[in-house]
């Protein structure tokens, strides 16, 4: 007896009211509303279903995607087609050509990447699967590939489409799949759907194998002010760089990751589809706050836009990130009228340290703010830009170093001036930094006749402090503040720390 023979006669003892030509008819329908896509047999299975046959009769196709888990050998389920993956041709080891095919399906419990092979990939290719639709597959086995779950449908697999039994309502829209800019918090695999709102220009580095790699950054945006930052890599810098702004995207299976400067960016990586949606829509500034003053920006604050002077300039800094990739940082001190801060520059745009020179007015928008060890600190990151507005050398507000005395001071302040007295000698040592790395500090006290501060100079400042001795003036700019184990403040030096001797 065949297995369609079977199946109906299971479903005439349960159901003695129908008749054979009765049960046969139905699967004629089930097949014709699959449009081809379903065996005689696989309709009798659907047929079968809907009339209730009972447990233990192979009926399926009711595991949910949260449970799947590797290794199994017959996956039934049914789900929403989320997105289609580009189909591949191969060769196989004997000679013969083989296709294969992914989409992304998914149901209110989550969502699994199903690829179908051969015949079962000329389906999606045909157009007769698209995204929106409603698929059930049918003796699919299960697999890990790259640290997920995915369903392949081989020769025994079936697919049927737009199944009569399933309740639409229980499966959520194709767009719930996704991930709107700015809300994802946390690590791995992500989808995302969001407009093209800026573009930075395409960056070249060179690799540790050797050869040259290519990198470029796109901000989406979700137009009501979540922003997520898109990275491209190397050949979808070539297939993706073109797009332009106004354009909506859909990222499936992207690499969502640990920012240096703070939040999440999305990698596109080999595995990444990216879909066009839509294009052509309006984008408007998001750098449109009114201009702030430095003493006046607050931590946490986001698109800050300000003006200052360029006081100083650190040296890149190579970091290792935790996922093994080298990153690099460098730093302005930038200072207007009420006060200086430092702003950092993250990885390509450390590249501005080429056009903007110590004593440059420049404008900044869309930084952000944050606390840091080193006091309250700005960061371009993605989000803003620089530009010089006049050259070093033209009349600036904040020309002369405001002097904050020493009974004023307090704890965590940063890029603070001080002035006075030394009244304790320079006493030079060498410490074991937490980075294993063996350097020399200068100590010594000040007083400025409000109260006294030890000063600690570190690296290079070493030397001009060898110079001094009690008795002489000095000035302190741009140092930060700590307590210390006695009464005293203590001021140490940072990255544009600098000392004066005289009069002032």
């Amino acid at each position: 007896m065949s297995g369609v023979e079977d199946i109906i006669k299971r479903i005439l003892a349960m159901r003695p009211e129908l008749t054979n030509e009765a049960v046969r008819m139905m699967i004629e329908e089930e097949k014709a509303r699959a449009g081809g896509l379903l065996t005689e047999e696989a309709a009798a299975h659907i047929v079968a279903s809907i009339l209730g046959l009972g447990p233990g009769q192979r009926v399926e196709a009711r595991i949910k995607i949260s449970r799947l888990t590797s290794g199994l050998g017959d996956v039934s389920l049914t789900g929403r087609v989320i997105h289609i993956f580009p189909a591949r041709k191969f060769t196989r080891k004997d000679g013969r050509m083989g296709k294969v095919v992914g989409m992304l399906l998914g149901d209110a419990t989550g969502s699994v990447r199903v690829v179908l092979w051969d015949e079962k990939a000329d389906l999606i290719s045909a157009g007769k699967i698209q995204p929106g639709k409603i698929v059930r597959i049918l003796h699919g086995y299960t697999r890990e590939r790259q640290g997920e779950v995915e369903i392949n449908v081989g020769r025994r697999g079936e697919i049927y489409l737009e199944p009569m039994d399933t309740g639409k309502e229980d499966l959520p829209s194709v767009e719930a799949f996704f991930s709107r800019p700015g809300e994802i918090r946390a690590v791995g695999m992500v989808n995302l759907a969001g407009v093209i709102v800026e573009k930075s220009p395409v960056s070249t580095f060179s690799r540790r194998t050797g050869g040259e790699g290519k990198v470029m950054r796109m901000k989406l945006s979700d137009l009501k002010g979540g922003e997520t930052l898109l990275v491209l890599w190397d050949d979808s810098v070539d297939t993706l760089g073109t797009l332009e702004v106004g354009t909506r995207l859909h990222v499936v299976h992207g690499r969502a990751r640990e920012r240096t400067a703070g939040g999440i960016e999305v990698h596109v990586s080999k595995i990444t589809s990216v879909k066009v949606v839509e294009e052509g829509i309006e984008v408007t500034s998001r750098l449109s706050g009114a201009s702030l003053k430095i003493a006046d920006i607050a931590p946490n604050m986001r698109n800050i836009n300000l003006s200052g002077r360029v006081l100083g300039r650190s040296e890149v800094r190579t970091f290792k990130r935790r996922d093994g990739e080298e990153g690099r940082v460098a730093s302005l001190l930038l200072q207007d009228d009420t006060g200086s801060t430092r702003l950092s520059l993250w990885d390509d745009d450390v590249k501005l340290l080429e056009t903007i020179k110590e004593g440059d007015n420049v404008s900044v928008e869309g930084a952000y703010a944050r606390e840091s060890l080193g006091g309250l600190t700005l960061s371009l990151g993605s989000e803003g830009r620089i530009a010089v507005t006049e050259e070093a050398g033209t009349p600036f507000l904040g020309e002369e170093k405001v002097v904050t005395k020493i009974s004023d001071l307090r704890e965590g302040m940063a890029e603070v001036t001080v002035e006075g007295r030394i009244v304790e000698a320079p006493s030079i040592r060498e410490v074991t930094t937490q980075r294993g790395e063996i350097v020399k500090v200068a100590s010594f006290v000040i007083d400025d006749g409000t109260g006294e501060a030890r000063v600690s100079l570190w690296r290079q400042l070493v030397g001009e402090a060898e110079k001094l001795s009690s008795g002489m003036t000095i000035r302190i700019e741009n140092g930060y503040v700590r307590s210390s184990y006695n009464e005293r403040w203590n001021i140490t030096s940072g990255t544009f720390t600098k000392i004066r001797v005289g009069s002032f």
